[in-house]
């Protein structure tokens, strides 16, 4: 890529339109940035294999059993050829982009096909890859190639910063200070509840889903059990048309669950209605990293987890466990062998793992989460994208 020198150096934000959790990074990156004063523009791919790669998510996510699977495989997934259509239309994507922005200064992404596809595309300029997993993408035994040493990798916790550098002996490694979420989303144009309801509420459970959903049977007989037993109520955040019809047919007409499919809504709302000590049920995925976050403002919330979507998450939940955080998992019986197996083969000792039947799930299984202690060490966001971009 030729730079003009008159041109303003800028930092290119971009995930594909997979996943939800890697559209709440950018945008709080970005939001980080832009506060920071460097200038960013946001890139979302799109089309047909990313559609494709959406799709799959989706029915993945949807299924328990299909869940399950996928939390074993993924790894071999994400690398076989199966893949290959969606990393050759990002590679695509990226030139795009690239073109219409030649005073890029760094392609900065939380997902790892795009920055795989960045670091293959603008040699150039560098790639930097800013994860919510708590050890990243990554596993013990992964097989590195020479594009994925040329990426920067920034993680927010000493143990992906050792596991990166000591283990799989990346040299551009930088640990930074977690990216707050909430920062990202202030107040919504549109109120789809109202807080007046929700702080009045003594027991409400937040059920925090994917962009992509999750699975109806075991959602619907949780929030079944947790009106029945405790008398709680639900606030169900985002998920797909499909599962707010479905959410909505289940609480029946005495307005006992209320849904948003928006993501910003959860976001502006854990502002005021979190830090409460409300009950929050979702995926590890980011909120590993959202409720450690929290906890660095004296917010604990009760939590119990849904099951792990990918070796990743498996990764992100058995990091939380040996953190200290509830090792409860809301999962159907047929599933408690295989995940506790997986989690116990990273290191979390078997009686920290607990699993709950969604159609037993109860107030008294949401257990608070302990304060984490971010590193002194961590340097903020900003000020690494500076050094390795090369801002003034």
């Amino acid at each position: 890529m030729v730079r003009n020198p008159g041109q303003e150096k800028l930092v290119i934000a971009g995930t594909p339109l997979i996943g939800e959790g890697n559209i709440v990074d950018t945008r709080s990156f970005t939001a980080v940035l832009k506060g920071a004063g460097i200038p960013v523009v946001e890139f979302y791919a799109d089309g047909p294999a990313v559609r494709l790669g959406q799709r799959y998510h989706r029915a993945m996510t949807m299924s328990t059993r299909k869940t399950m699977q996928y939390a074993v495989i993924s790894d071999r997934i994400r690398s076989s050829f199966k893949a290959l259509p969606l990393k050759s239309a990002l590679k695509r994507a990226v030139k795009r982009v690239s073109r219409r922005h030649p005073g890029a200064a760094c392609f900065l992404t939380s997902q790892s096909m795009m920055a795989e596809a960045s670091a293959a595309v603008l040699g150039r300029i560098p790639t930097l890859m800013a994860s919510s997993d708590a050890i990243g993408k990554f596993i013990r035994g992964s097989r590195l190639s020479e594009l994925h040493r040329a990426i920067a990798y920034l993680v927010w916790n000493r143990e992906a910063f050792s596991f990166y550098r000591e283990e799989l002996k990346l040299d551009h490694v930088y640990l930074i200070k977690p990216v707050d979420p909430r920062a990202a989303f202030g107040p919504v144009e549109r109120e789809e509840l109202t807080f007046r309801d929700a702080l009045e509420e003594p027991r409400l459970c937040y059920i925090k889903l994917s962009g992509s959903g999750g699975d109806p049977a075991l959602i619907s007989k949780a929030i079944c059990s947790l009106r029945k037993r405790a008398k709680v109520r639900i606030i169900v955040f985002p998920g797909t048309a499909e599962m707010e019809r479905k959410i909505i047919r289940n609480g029946g007409n005495n307005d006992k669950v209320r849904s948003s499919l928006d993501a910003a809504v959860f976001y502006h709302m854990a502002r005021m209605i979190i830090p409460r000590e409300q009950m929050l049920l979702s995926y590890p995925s980011e909120q590993v990293k959202h409720v450690a976050v929290l906890s660095l403002s004296g917010i604990y919330p009760r939590v119990v987890w849904l099951p792990p979507r990918g070796q990743h998450e498996v990764i992100s939940l058995a990091w939380a466990i040996k953190q200290g955080f509830p090792g409860m998992v809301c999962l159907p019986a047929e599933y408690h062998r295989g995940l506790k197996g997986l989690l116990i083969d990273l290191g979390v000792s078997p009686s920290d793992v607990e699993f709950i039947m969604p159609e037993n799930l109860s107030a008294e299984h949401f257990r608070m989460v302990p304060p984490w202690n971010a590193d002194r060490e961590a340097v903020a966001l900003e000020d690494v994208v500076r050094r390795v971009a090369r801002f003034y």
